[in-house]
């Protein structure tokens, strides 16, 4: 039964995305009052992680937050459905970037890199539209998603436009594998670990917090560069990327110090742009009195 749920779910959702980006914002608006008044989805994750980055804020400043949250989030619910059918003008027309040529001269040095992201913005049209503007081979790591159907349609999604998944229990076999080849491999690293007793712990607005350990350990073991991407929402359904580079691995050999910098590029886009973060995932669950 729930095999043939999931099918009719998928090709409904395929039918939906066809429709004009229009429609897809006006539906979100119903998605808004569903999620943010009459289920509630996980808000109180999002309260509690809101006064955790932000305790000085009024009670109102606390709620207005936490309010455009939801319509941010309902929007960007729309635009993952509207992304199994966008078109490659569609996405180009939504996505810029500032720096490009930063890759391009990587790329004519033969050097692969590490690319960080948050999830900030549209990390799914983000993704895909650097596969289509990258002269580097792009690969994202993953974790398989627990439906087989959905997973498969959001691989197929993915690697539409070029890029590739690795899931993540094979990136270090991936690396060294195509050790020879000039790639970009896109890590989103700002959600916890699932066990804190393996993550690097670091001071994430003023609160000790674990991250994923992926960032650093394989930057360090492989000698890779790091370069993170500070993705704005320019206005409804466009985004616009600036390349930082963050780090070089071999200056940075104290244990933490690599999650450390890029906790703090995260922290700055998010202040600038507090709404567009995922403030539903459990961010702060684990303790430090582990």
């Amino acid at each position: 039964m729930n095999k043939v749920v999931s099918k009719i779910s998928i090709i409904f959702l395929l039918l939906i995305s066809r429709l004009p980006m229009v429609i897809h914002y006006w539906f979100s608006n119903f998605l808004y009052i569903l999620l943010f008044k009459i289920v509630k989805y996980r808000k109180k994750v999002v309260l509690k992680n809101i006064e955790i980055v932000y305790p000085s804020h009024s009670k109102s400043q606390k709620t207005e937050l936490a309010r455009n949250y939801y319509l941010y989030l309902s929007q960007l619910i729309v635009e993952v459905v509207k992304g199994f059918t966008i078109s490659k003008k569609e996405l180009q027309k939504r996505i810029s970037v500032d720096n490009l040529n930063i890759y391009d001269e990587l790329f004519n040095k033969n050097q692969s890199a590490i690319v960080a992201l948050g999830h900030n913005g549209n990390w799914e049209w983000i993704c895909r539209h650097a596969s289509m503007v990258s002269k580097h081979k792009l690969y994202v790591a993953y974790k398989p998603l627990s439906n087989p159907f959905f997973d498969k349609l959001m691989a197929k999604t993915r690697t539409a436009f070029g890029m590739q998944q690795i899931a993540m229990n094979n990136v270090g076999r991936f690396i060294i594998e195509h050790k020879n080849e000039a790639f970009l491999l896109i890590l989103i690293s700002d959600q916890k670990p699932s066990n804190p007793k393996n993550g690097i712990w670091v001071d994430f607005f003023k609160t000790k917090t674990s991250f994923l350990p992926g960032l650093e350990k394989l930057s360090l073991k492989y000698n890779l560069p790091i370069y993170f991407h500070e993705v704005k929402r320019v206005k409804r359904g466009y985004y616009r990327c600036k390349i930082h580079h963050l780090l070089n691995p071999l200056d940075y050999q104290k244990e933490g110090s690599i999650t450390q910098k890029y906790a703090r590029h995260l922290e700055k886009m998010i202040v600038e742009q507090p709404e567009t973060w995922l403030w539903s995932h459990n961010r702060f669950k684990h303790k430090f009195d582990i």
